[in-house]
């Protein structure tokens, strides 16, 4: 049985993925597309395979789903200030791809990374939005926080950003990070944040501490109860597992401290 989040949200499979009943979307965040061309003028040379990962994720959760609707939260591209010659070619065969063999809809939440994108999403029809609310949930990417303009205070935020995963280790210091979505309720308000790991297979995450200083999302550092955060991890092989809040984990947590 698939893993329900909040109501009528729930985890595809054992896949960085979410599916949203009510719309019939598959929602993903940070593809982080470019990525190996960016390290590359760096002097770090790895392996061209995110393009080539993302498909294979993106027909794997489109085949049990059957969404008609894709929603990225945000990072699809990597570079900051340029469209690289990758982003161009990965991004025109993505959506090109995602229209022709799944018939799909395609919304993008921009993200920080995002610049230029543009260019590439109008020739393919893809819309490109700072925000998406619907009946109750809003989808953000979570680099700032939401604006307030939408009818109702949602129950549910839907994000990326923070690549979340969590770091454990034993008491001889080992440990092993593991991608991992968070739930956590927020303070002062009945809304629950949902933060989703990142389909970019370079993109390890940030690791879940109960330090604000830790977070790169000002929502996780200033909004969010931590000690309620619950983590549900993606262990390979085994599928998603349900972990205690992380006020119960202290013991066990890897910190990272900035």
């Amino acid at each position: 049985m698939p893993i329900e989040l909040r109501e009528g949200i729930e985890i595809v499979a054992d896949l960085p993925a979410l599916y949203i009943k009510d719309m019939d979307s598959l929602v993903v965040a940070d593809l982080h597309i470019g990525f190996e061309e960016e390290a590359a003028s760096h002097g770090l040379f790895i392996p061209f395979t995110q393009y080539n990962h993302i498909i294979k994720v993106m027909d794997r959760a489109l085949e049990m789903t059957k969404a008609s609707h894709v929603i990225f939260l945000g990072d699809v591209k990597h570079s900051f200030s340029s469209l690289l010659r990758t982003e161009r070619r990965d991004l025109t065969q993505l959506f090109s791809y995602l229209k022709s063999r799944w018939d799909t809809d395609i919304t993008v939440i921009r993200g920080n990374h995002d610049s230029f994108l543009s260019i590439i999403a109008r020739r393919h029809g893809v819309k490109i939005i700072d925000e998406l609310y619907y009946n109750g949930i809003l989808f953000i990417h979570g680099h700032r926080k939401p604006s307030g303009n939408y009818p109702k205070q949602p129950h549910t935020i839907v994000m990326g950003h923070e690549h979340p995963s969590i770091k454990l280790r034993d008491k001889l210091g080992f440990y092993v990070k593991m991608q991992s979505f968070i739930v956590a309720p927020m303070k002062n308000a009945n809304t629950y944040v949902i933060v989703l790991p990142a389909l970019g297979q370079y993109q390890t995450g940030s690791s879940i501490t109960l330090n604000p200083n830790s977070y790169l999302s000002p929502i996780l550092k200033e909004d969010v109860i931590l000690e309620e955060i619950e983590p549900y991890v993606i262990v390979e092989n085994l599928g998603v597992l349900s972990f205690p809040k992380i006020g119960l984990l202290s013991d066990l947590l890897e910190e990272v401290y900035i």
